[in-house]
């Protein structure tokens, strides 16, 4: 398995990827680059035309996995500045500042799940983020005894802890990350909460 950077070369493979309903409710990976209101007012097309100019532009906004030379996985991971839902429109630089980054979504081919894609993806968006300049990799998973998979999107707790990742706060809106995140986070009152992860890199 081979993963690389999703680039303007490599956006035909994305596409193929994503499929014709952009991997999950037209979303194309939009959902956290920006406000509820400009996503839900993008639908499908403008979502994926949103995405398309962000590669076009010569930004990475994630990785895809190959195999035998096909498109098998994606993983968004960029600086946490980059997200809008989290860190609010027109917030300006990040709360947490520019050397922290986030993973903040998975895809993977139905037919590959559970097969250690999603851990492959992983390493390598480690790797990318160190190498672009991260001191810390955030992400915000689904527990593991959660009962349901509709928010499987943002990858297991485990598979994070496997990798090294630590709870350092929780939260229950994704405008309370910031927050959640930092030398001194916030616990929030609202049961359950998702985790806050962080990786030092």
């Amino acid at each position: 398995m081979e993963v690389l950077p999703v680039t303007s070369e490599r956006w035909a493979d994305m596409v193929e990827l994503f499929g014709p309903n952009g991997a999950s409710s037209g979303c194309w990976c939009m959902w956290f680059r920006v406000v509820p209101k400009t996503w839900s007012a993008n639908g499908s097309t403008g979502n994926r035309a949103a995405m398309e100019r962000i590669v076009a532009g010569g930004v990475v906004p994630g990785l895809i996995a190959y195999e035998d030379g096909q498109p098998v996985g994606w993983i968004s991971v960029a600086p946490r500045a980059a997200f809008e839902r989290i860190e609010g429109a027109g917030a300006g630089e990040s709360p947490a500042g520019p050397s922290v980054w986030s993973v903040v979504c998975f895809f993977i081919r139905p037919r590959r799940r559970g097969q250690g894609v999603g851990r492959a993806l992983l390493a390598a968006a480690i790797d990318h983020a160190r190498s672009h300049g991260a001191a810390v990799l955030e992400a915000y998973p689904i527990e593991r005894d959660s009962p349901s998979n509709a928010d499987a999107f943002t990858g297991p707790r485990s598979m994070f802890e496997k990798a090294g990742f630590r709870e350092v706060g929780r939260f229950d809106r994704w405008r309370a990350v910031p927050d959640a995140s930092g030398s001194d986070p916030k616990r929030l009152v609202r049961p359950p909460g998702r985790p806050v992860m962080r990786l030092e890199l």
